[in-house]
């Protein structure tokens, strides 16, 4: 396997571009060369931070020294920013939601595979040792056959977020920006897709979910519900009951240790907290796992491979249909 430096380009210049662009700097082996933004100002002033270079969407994709671009635009510009670097032969990471819905997931799917492009969705607690970690507990069997799992993911979102999480034109609201996290979460740690058994939420003054809830079946038999809001302050926890114990995740996506609960009938016979490390820009893990399948010849990530990806994303096409919500330009 050549260990080949991979270079990136940078389709927008907001937060989370900035986030990706410090974890491309830290990762050995990537290099970060050129940003583009529908603002030229915002790409220059990015540029300069980061001494590389502001580039158009046409100009980012004809450079010849740039083999993979991350889409940071806002989620109702996914789709076309990826198609529009497929087209040109340029792999693409692509943030969460990685696509508003399955429909544009299927599109760029298949226009992955005709331009024989790398593709993956950027969902970076995807990537952390901690999931891998907690994957392994219970698929290991840590706490039996996984019966029940909660997740709560809430808060309150900071001022700079609120703009767009409140705004139905750029795909806003709470499922597609932070539901997606604990749904990922779980499809990942159970190895299964679930199907929505029912779906509420409570609508903001311009129209999106702000407050949701879901419940879910998965084909193991298991059930789970996830509780997330951009308006309420909630604790951040992840617990999974199996018929031999159950664990507690707490704080899942900041900290590394999670609790396992041994159980004989309804006592608790012993208590294991499982301690992994997790760096402090979490980003890392996913430009890593992005470099190594590129330099590997590989299409998708065994990760998070593009049909699962795809499958989630109808996942979130059931829940909004159940809440309801759409958006004008669907």
């Amino acid at each position: 396997m050549s260990e080949r430096t991979i270079r990136w380009g940078i389709v927008g210049a907001g937060i989370i571009a900035h986030k990706m662009a410090d974890a491309i700097r830290l990762e050995q082996g990537c290099e970060l060369v050129a940003v583009a933004s529908r603002t030229p100002e915002k790409a220059e002033t990015f540029a300069r931070e980061y001494g590389i270079a502001a580039e158009t969407y046409p100009s980012l994709v004809a450079r010849s020294d740039v083999d993979v671009i991350y889409i940071a635009t806002t989620h109702n510009f996914h789709a076309s920013n990826a198609a529009f670097c497929l087209e040109h032969g340029k792999h693409v990471v692509i943030e969460k939601p990685f696509t508003v819905n399955a429909e544009e997931a299927r599109r760029l799917q298949h226009l992955a595979r005709a331009n024989q492009c790398f593709m993956m969705e950027a969902i970076w607690t995807r990537f952390l040792p901690s999931m891998v970690k907690l994957r392994e507990s219970l698929q290991g069997g840590a706490i039996g056959e996984v019966k029940m799992a909660t997740i709560n993911f809430g808060g309150v979102a900071p001022e700079h977020y609120r703009g767009r999480l409140l705004d139905p034109t750029l795909a806003g609201g709470v499922t597609l920006d932070m539901g997606i996290y604990p749904i990922s979460m779980l499809c990942y740690v159970l190895g299964e897709v679930p199907q929505v058994t029912s779906a509420t939420c409570r609508f903001s003054d311009t129209g999106v979910d702000e407050v949701a809830s879901y419940q879910l079946s998965f084909p193991s038999g298991c059930l789970a519900a996830v509780n997330t809001s951009f308006n309420l302050l909630m604790p951040h926890l992840a617990s999974f009951y199996g018929d031999q114990g159950y664990l507690e995740y707490p704080h899942f996506q900041n900290l590394g240790d999670f609790t396992l609960r041994h159980l004989e009938g309804s006592a608790v016979t012993g208590e294991e907290i499982v301690h992994t490390e997790n760096a402090e820009n979490g980003f890392v893990y996913q430009a890593r796992e992005a470099a190594r399948c590129i330099r590997e010849g590989l299409q998708e990530s065994p990760i998070i491979p593009v049909q699962e990806t795809v499958n989630i994303m109808g996942v979130l096409d059931d829940i909004r249909k159940k809440l309801p919500l759409r958006y004008g330009f669907e």
